[in-house]
C-alpha cells in the first residue's frame, strides 16, 4: 500500500493558503503569532488577518498584517493604517502577489509605518521577508511545519463550527470558547483585564473536553463533571479519535497558552510588581485593581516568571513547543532535543527545563503535567491533541532524516517508533479527511 502523503503547494492559493504561508514566515522566524482575529458589535465587525509579537529585543515589537492574494488598491491600504491607529501599533505590513501598477505603494506608505511587500516569485519569498527585515530563518523546513500545523487547527476549528451548526451542545460552547480565546481577548485594555476575562470562562468550562465527551457517549453536556470515566474521551486521548474533542483539547491549551501570553506582558509591564492598591496617601488606586482579584496560582506564576533571565521568551517559546514539537520531547535525546529548542526559542539551553515548568507553575493541581504513555521515550504534555503530536512526529522525522524509516531513530523504549508513527498516521488521516 503506498503511503499516504499531505503535501503544500509551492504558490499558495489566494485565501487561507495565503494567509497561512505568511503567518508561517513570521512563526519560522521566532515570533509569536495570532491569527484570523475577530472582534464585533452590533453595527460592525473588524478582522485582522495576522497580529505577531517580537519578543527579542527589549523593546516589544507588535505589527499588524493584511494579506491580500487577489486585486488590492490604496483604500485597503489606508484601511490596515486605520486599524493601526486604532489598536496604538506602530508597525504593519501588507502583504499582496502583485503589484497591478502601484510599485511606488511602498515609498508612499513607509512614514505611515505601513510595509508593503510583493511576492510574485514564491521561490524567493523567504529571502524577500528576510531582505524585509521582519526576522531570519534560522531551519527554512519549518516555514512548512506550520503551514501544516495551521492546516491542523483550521480543520479543528471548522469540525467545531459544523458540529455546532448541527446542535451539538458541547460543540455550541467550545465554539463560544473558541472565539473568547481567539478574539475577545485580544482586545482588552490590559493584560490583566484579558487573564480575567479568561479565567470567567474557564470557571464555566473547566472540563470542557470531558463535559463534551459525556455528550457523545450520549450523557449530557456537563463542563463540571466530577467523574472521569468516558469512553469517547479516552478514544481521544489514546488514539487521535473524535476530531471534536481534539478541537476542545486544543482550545483548552490555547486557553492556557494565552494566559501565558498574558503574564509574561504583564510581567514586562510591572517589573517590579503589581501596582498597590493604596496610595501613601491612604487613596484608593484603582489601576491594577483587576489583577489582584485573580488567583493566588496565577501571583505565584508571574512572580515565578519575573525570576527567569529570558521569561519574555516563554510564551513563544511554549507557542512553538505545543504547536510545532507536538507538546512532547524523547527523553532518550533530550540533550540533543533541547539544543534544538534552545536554537529555534532563543532560550539558553540550561534554561529550557526551566521554561518547560510553566504549566506547572501556573496551572497546578493536575499533577505533573509531563506524562510519558508507557513504554515510550516519548514527555508529553496531558492534553495536547494527537493529531498536534503528529505534526510533532513528523518535525522529528524531517530534524533526524528519518524520512525512509523511523526506526533509524534507534529509539531506547520499545514502543516510541511505533508512537511516532501512530501519530504521523492519524495526522495525515486527519487533514486527508
Amino acid at each position: 500500500m503506498d503511503r499516504k502523503v499531505v503535501t503544500l503547494p509551492n504558490i499558495p492559493g489566494a485565501g487561507n493558503e495565503l494567509e497561512d504561508y505568511i503567518a508561517a514566515l513570521f512563526q519560522a522566524s521566532g515570533h509569536f503569532v495570532e491569527k484570523q482575529i475577530v472582534e464585533s458589535d452590533p453595527a460592525d465587525v473588524l478582522e485582522l488577518d495576522i497580529f505577531t509579537t517580537d519578543y527579542s529585543s527589549d523593546e516589544l515589537l507588535h505589527r499588524l498584517i493584511e494579506v491580500k492574494g487577489g486585486n488590492w488598491g490604496y483604500n485597503d491600504l489606508f484601511k490596515v493604517i486605520g486599524w493601526m491607529r486604532y489598536l496604538e501599533l506602530k508597525r504593519g505590513a501588507f502583504f499582496v502577489t502583485k503589484w497591478g501598477d502601484r510599485e511606488t505603494a511602498p515609498r508612499r506608505m513607509a512614514p505611515l509605518g505601513l510595509d508593503v511587500v510583493c511576492f510574485d516569485d514564491f521561490s524567493s519569498a523567504p529571502q524577500h521577508f528576510e531582505s524585509n527585515g521582519f526576522g531570519s530563518f534560522i531551519e527554512p523546513d519549518l516555514i512548512g511545519l506550520w503551514r501544516h500545523s495551521y492546516s491542523v487547527e483550521r480543520k479543528l476549528v471548522k469540525t467545531i463550527i459544523a458540529h455546532a451548526k448541527a446542535g451539538a451542545e458541547g460543540a455550541v460552547e467550545a465554539k463560544k470558547y473558541y472565539r473568547l480565546v481567539n478574539g475577545g481577548t485580544f482586545f482588552a485594555r490590559a493584560p490583566e483585564e484579558s487573564l480575567a476575562m479568561l479565567y470567567e470562562a474557564y470557571r464555566d468550562h473547566p472540563k470542557l473536553t470531558l463535559g463534551y465527551a459525556l455528550e457523545l457517549d450520549g450523557g449530557a453536556f456537563d463542563p463540571h463533571t466530577p467523574s472521569t470515566e468516558s469512553v469517547s474521551y479516552r478514544a481521544a486521548l489514546r488514539e487521535g479519535r473524535y476530531p471534536e474533542l481534539q478541537a476542545c483539547m486544543y482550545f483548552e491549551h490555547r486557553a492556557r497558552l494565552t494566559i501565558l501570553k498574558a503574564s509574561v506582558d504583564y510581567a514586562l509591564a510591572n517589573p517590579d510588581g503589581p501596582p498597590p492598591l493604596i496610595h501613601d496617601d491612604g487613596k484608593w488606586i484603582f489601576r491594577g485593581l483587576t489583577y489582584h482579584t485573580l488567583p493566588a496560582s496565577l501571583h505565584e506564576g508571574i512572580d515565578w516568571l519575573r525570576e527567569q533571565p529570558n521569561f519574555r521568551r516563554y510564551a513563544t517559546f511554549w507557542q512553538q513547543f505545543l504547536w510545532g514539537w507536538g507538546g512532547f520531547y524523547l527523553k532518550d535525546r533530550q540533550n540533543e532535543e533541547f539544543a534544538w529548542m534552545s536554537k529555534y526559542s532563543g532560550i539558553p539551553i540550561e534554561e529550557i527545563p526551566t521554561a518547560l515548568e510553566a504549566f506547572d507553575r501556573f496551572f497546578p493541581g493536575q499533577g505533573d503535567w509531563f506524562v510519558t504513555p508507557g513504554w515510550t521515550d516519548l514527555h508529553v504534555v496531558k492534553m495536547v491533541p494527537i493529531v498536534f503530536q503528529g505534526i510533532g512526529a513528523h518535525h522529528r522525522r524531517v530534524q533526524y532524516g528519518l524520512e525512509g524509516n523511523l526506526r533509524t531513530l534507534n529509539a531506547s523504549a520499545p514502543y516510541t517508533h511505533k508512537d511516532l508513527a501512530n501519530r504521523i498516521n492519524c495526522t495525515v488521516d486527519f487533514l486527508l479527511s
